[in-house]
């Protein structure tokens, strides 16, 4: 879980740029294959971005992560909306949604392929009958061993970034935050490459037709990234 720290430098030094960017591509995608979606749900949500992005637009949007700080930031955000603090490997609610999402590679967060697909199995249930499961998953080429990043926030306020790989494939991604010289705080965040092709079995295996798996979203991109776009269908 991400710590309170964390979260407040997430939601001021522009870690939201990936929601927002990926929310206007599916805003896009939504249009072009004219999908109707009335009831939203965004899986580790972080600080609401995606949703208040679909509730623009009319969609009654909600979303869930396991971090209490970034709930609360959501909350305070837009209190109208609908978030609660939840494992998403548990989590399943009693309410049917037409899209479901679950962006910023936050599943190579869960370590175990076990607990994905019992994710996958939640989903399911909870999707309706036609409804779209949108997510994302890191490229092994995405993450390389780097030097250290560093990053100026304000003229008092820097950070250092720095992704490391363990003996067991672990991606550590440590994030270190100085104010005027000082250290304030360090977070290390642990995630693990997926296999592609592996999700997307877990994905048939669990009633799925898997639409989409691809290093872009839109298909007229001129950059394709790095990352997965994977697009599911109950």
């Amino acid at each position: 879980m991400y710590s309170t720290a964390f979260c407040k430098v997430y939601n001021q030094f522009g870690w939201n740029y990936f929601p927002e960017a990926f929310g206007e591509q599916l805003l896009t995608w939504l249009r072009q294959n004219q999908v109707t979606v009335r009831k939203s749900l965004d899986l580790a949500c972080g600080t609401g971005v995606l949703c208040e992005l679909l509730a623009g637009e009319g969609i009654e949007a909600s979303g869930m992560d396991f971090s209490e700080g970034m709930i609360q930031i959501a909350m305070e955000r837009n209190p109208k909306l609908h978030y609660e603090v939840a494992d998403m490997i548990t989590y399943r609610p009693k309410e049917q949604f037409d899209l479901v999402t679950c962006t910023g590679d936050a599943l190579n967060h869960i370590m175990r392929l076990e607990d994905i697909d019992r994710i996958f199995a939640n989903v399911y249930a909870y999707l309706a009958e036609g409804g779209y499961f949108i997510f994302d998953i890191l490229n092994e080429k995405e993450v390389p061993m780097a030097e250290p990043i560093d990053l100026d926030f304000s003229e008092t306020v820097k950070a250092q970034f720095m992704v490391t790989h363990d003996a067991d494939g672990r991606i550590n991604l440590q994030t270190t935050v100085y104010e005027n010289g000082e250290k304030q705080f360090e977070e290390n965040i642990k995630e693990i490459v997926h296999d592609e092709k592996a999700v997307c079995e877990l994905l048939q295996k669990n009633g799925f037709r898997v639409e989409k798996c691809a290093n872009h979203f839109l298909e007229n991109e001129g950059n394709y990234s790095k990352t997965w776009y994977i697009i599911a269908r109950k």
